[in-house]
Order: structure tokens, then C-alpha cells, then sequence
């Protein structure tokens, strides 16, 4: 039976540097996606995520996750080990893996300290992922806590990973699947 791991946290957590790196541990064969191909693949009429996100947005974010559940049982299905990288949340995590069938399931959730996530966003030099959560005359910091109140509501499966100060390998090394079980 192949292995579906979902790697998820929250943005600049690391999650699309990780997830190649644990696939490539999976296999051969082994493949990876991160969710943010999907995300980037509406190119008109774009519904961003907000604290108060419109209906629009919400479907868009369920096709998105639909969509790499389906590249992921293609992939199972044909003996492939799996590892999605996405920012996925709540109740959303329970339907990502529902969309699974006849596979290995794994969760790990990474969460680097706030400060480790400010740092590697503000190191990014782009424009700044947590806008949307940053209140006027707010701070980075407490945008990322904002947005991270949604790991809340994961249900606590899986494994859980404080990455702070650890190196893409390091947190490679660190993940034991046996501990990541869905």
C-alpha cells in the first residue's frame, strides 16, 4: 500500500522545501506537489483567502484541495509514495484525507516558533503572505498568530513538529512516519 503524507503548516514553515526531501525518503518511486500549483492555476478570477473569506474564496480553496487529493490517489494508485505540501486547516484536513482510498494515510504539521516564521517571511523579500491577517498598524507577528489560531482546529493526529532552528534535513530526519499515522 503506497504512503499519502500531508505536510502542512502554516506559511514560511517550511512546507515546500520538506516535502521533496521526505518524498524523495519514500521512494523510489515517490512523488511530491505542492498545493500552491493549484492556488496559482486560477489565473482570472482569483478569490483570495481572508479572515472573512467570501463563498467564492472558500470553493476555490476546496477545489485546490480536491485537486491535490486527486493527484495524490493517481500517484498512490500506481504504487507511487506521496508527499502534498499545503497549507491546510480545520476541518479541511479531515476531507483532504477523505478523498483518499487504499493508501498508507500520514500527517505531519509543522510549526516553527512565530518568530522563526516572521523571519523567513520578511527574509523572502516578496510581498507579505500574512496581509490579509494583519490588522492596520498591526504587526507581522501577530498576523502569524492570527492565521495560526486554524492549526487549532486540526484534529490532533498526526505528527506535530516544532521546527524552530532545525535545517530542512534536520526536520527530515526528525519525522517519523510511524508517529504521523492518519
Amino acid at each position: 500500500m503506497a504512503k499519502v503524507v500531508l505536510v502542512t503548516g502554516m506559511q514560511a514553515a517550511g512546507k515546500s522545501t520538506i516535502a521533496p526531501l521526505l518524498a524523495a525518503r519514500l521512494g523510489p518511486p515517490a512523488a511530491t506537489l505542492d498545493g500552491d500549483v493549484f492556488y496559482r492555476g486560477v489565473v482570472a478570477g482569483a478569490a483570495q483567502m481572508t479572515p472573512d473569506p467570501s463563498a467564492e474564496a472558500i470553493r476555490q480553496l476546496e477545489l485546490r484541495y480536491d485537486a491535490s487529493a486527486l493527484v495524490a490517489q493517481h500517484y498512490a494508485d500506481n504504487g507511487f509514495g506521496f508527499v502534498c505540501s499545503d497549507i491546510v486547516l480545520g476541518e479541511h484536513v479531515a476531507r483532504w484525507f477523505s478523498r483518499l482510498r487504499d493508501v498508507d494515510p500520514y500527517l505531519v504539521v509543522l510549526v516553527p516558533s512565530v518568530e522563526s516564521i516572521v523571519a523567513r517571511e520578511l527574509g523572502r523579500g516578496g510581498g507579505n503572505s500574512y496581509r490579509d491577517w494583519q490588522e492596520p498598524g498591526g504587526s507581522l507577528e501577530n498576523a502569524v498568530r492570527a492565521l495560526q489560531a486554524g492549526l487549532d482546529e486540526i484534529p490532533c493526529r498526526g505528527l506535530w513538529l516544532d521546527t524552530t532552528g532545525q535545517t530542512p534535513e534536520e526536520t527530515v530526519d526528525a519525522i517519523d512516519l510511524e508517529k504521523a499515522h492518519w
